[in-house]
């Protein structure tokens, strides 16, 4: 399950804050497990698992899927965060200060957009051959290029792009 666990925050993250979401929920959730079945446990049925394991409380397999849980965490915190602070994303002003605005027109805040040049479909006909496209990896979209100035990266990294757009979600 560890192996399984880093390949997925590989695959799904790779950020420091990333990793550290992801050891938190390695942590924390186990530990509100060991709570729950303090608490809840006693003949009445309560939270507790058919093989307690090495801990006496649960089989350690289960730290590995709480930290392959973190990404999932970390995206639903921010979500969260963004609703109750009634804005989509922070840019930056001249001064430095922090600024609010409104949602993206271009993506929706999803900081994509459907691909120009295969029209969002991820693939085209040329010379009656249907090819994948390259311009987005056959995902059918690429960044949003009007997000750019909102979170402070370059357009001309080509290899960051290419880094984020591997790590959003279909």
């Amino acid at each position: 399950m560890t192996i399984y666990a880093t390949v997925g925050y590989l695959g799904l993250d790779r950020t420091l804050s990333g990793f550290v979401t992801s050891l938190a929920t390695a942590v924390g959730g186990p530990l509100i497990e060991i709570g729950l079945i303090t608490t809840l446990a006693g003949g009445t049925g309560g939270y507790h698992y058919v093989d307690s394991g090495e801990t006496g409380f649960f089989p350690l397999w289960i730290v590995p899927v709480y930290f392959l849980g973190g990404p999932a965490n970390g995206n639903l915190a921010r979500g969260f965060w963004n609703a109750l602070d009634g804005q989509v994303g922070l840019g930056v002003d001249g001064d430095g200060e922090g600024l609010k605005r409104e949602t993206c027109g271009d993506c929706d805040d999803t900081r994509a957009v459907s691909c120009p040049n295969c029209d969002g479909r991820g693939d085209y006909v040329t010379y009656n051959q249907l090819v994948r496209c390259n311009c987005c990896r056959g995902s059918g979209r690429v960044i949003c290029r009007a997000c750019f100035d909102w979170y402070g990266e370059n357009p001309a990294d080509i290899e960051g792009i290419r880094d984020f757009m591997s790590r959003m979600p279909d």
